[in-house]
């Protein structure tokens, strides 16, 4: 039996986003926004330019949310993937950043993992060969994040 997966889904402390098709100009906003969105799933959240605000946050000058699950983004759908598709993801990572919280990347496909090798994406993002595996260690009772290089 073949389970079918939803958009996104929580998991234990972590939220699934599965991104499917093509990743160019044209949608590359669209992704960041559905990344973000997933993260926020509140409805009193919008999106200002790609930025995640509670809504009524700006103008009460409240600071957003801290802390919250972490994002894994499944790339194994993606059939091209641009660097637009670069800055997108990276949009979405400096919000999630800002609030203290987490996003990884998983299961790139090979049109996905081409651009992040040469753009040496792997300095800026945890990248994990399949979903399972960042799973796995965003559930670890203690999660360590080393710095690139540092064993």
């Amino acid at each position: 039996m073949t389970e079918r997966r939803s958009d996104s889904f929580p998991c234990h402390e972590a939220i699934v986003v599965p991104v499917r098709g093509e990743i160019d100009i044209a949608t590359a906003d669209d992704m960041r926004d559905r990344v973000l969105r997933a993260a926020h799933p509140s409805p009193s959240t919008v999106l200002t330019e790609g930025v995640a605000v509670r809504a009524g946050a700006a103008r009460r000058g409240a600071a957003p949310r801290q802390g919250g699950p972490c994002v894994i983004v499944d790339l194994s759908g993606v059939v091209f993937f641009d660097a637009s598709g670069v800055r997108a993801l990276m949009a979405a990572y400096r919000v999630l950043i800002r609030e203290g919280r987490h996003l990884v990347l998983a299961e790139p496909s090979p049109a996905v993992a081409r651009i992040l090798a040469t753009l040496n994406m792997d300095r800026v993002f945890e990248i994990y060969p399949i979903v399972e595996m960042a799973l796995a260690h965003v559930r670890a009772p203690e999660r360590v994040r080393r710095a690139p290089g540092t064993g």
